[in-house]
C-alpha cells in the first residue's frame, strides 16, 4: 500500500486539505531527508501526519465502510483538527526554501536519477501555499493517505 501526500493548512481554525498531491516528494522522501540533514534543516518526513492512514486502517479493521455519518464539522473528515499533528509554517518554510535553492543550483547525489524539475515544482507549490499563512502564525502538515 503506497501513501499519497497532500498539504494541509490550519490558520485561525480554518482547515484546508489542498487537493494537489506531492507524488515526487513521497517517492524521493529518503533522498530529500538525507539532503535536509546535509543542509541542516528539518527533514520533510518530520512534517508528515499519519492520522488519515490510521483512521483508514481502523475503519478497514472494523469493517466500517460508511464514515459519512460521522464527519467532523470543521474538517469534513472522519477526524478533527485536534487529532492531527501540526507544525509551525515557519519551520516548513525553512526546509522548503533550503531544498528549492539547493536543487536549483545543484544535482545532489542524494537524489541521483530523480526528476529534479518536477521535485522543485512540488516543493515550490508547498512554499507558495504556505507563504501567505506564515505571517498569520499558521500551521501545516503533509497529510498522508492511502487513497487519492
Amino acid at each position: 500500500m503506497s501513501a499519497i501526500l497532500h498539504i494541509a493548512t490550519l490558520c485561525n481554525r480554518q482547515f484546508q486539505l489542498h487537493p494537489a498531491s506531492l507524488r515526487q516528494v513521497i517517492v524521493h522522501l529518503d533522498g530529500l531527508d538525507a539532503l535536509c540533514k546535509t543542509l541542516g534543516v528539518t527533514p520533510i518526513s518530520h512534517f508528515i501526519d499519519l492520522t488519515a492512514v490510521e483512521f483508514e486502517e481502523a475503519a478497514a479493521l472494523a469493517g466500517d465502510t460508511n464514515t459519512s455519518s460521522s464527519l467532523d464539522p470543521e474538517t469534513g473528515l472522519a477526524y478533527g483538527i485536534e487529532d492531527m499533528e501540526w507544525l509551525p509554517i515557519s519551520t516548513g518554510m525553512i526546509s522548503f526554501e533550503a531544498l528549492i535553492s539547493h536543487l536549483q543550483r545543484n544535482h545532489p547525489k542524494e537524489l541521483n536519477g530523480a526528476p529534479l524539475m518536477q521535485l522543485v515544482e512540488e516543493l515550490q507549490r508547498c512554499e507558495t501555499t504556505l507563504a501567505p499563512l506564515e505571517i498569520e502564525g499558521g500551521q501545516f502538515n503533509l497529510s498522508a493517505c492511502t487513497r487519492a
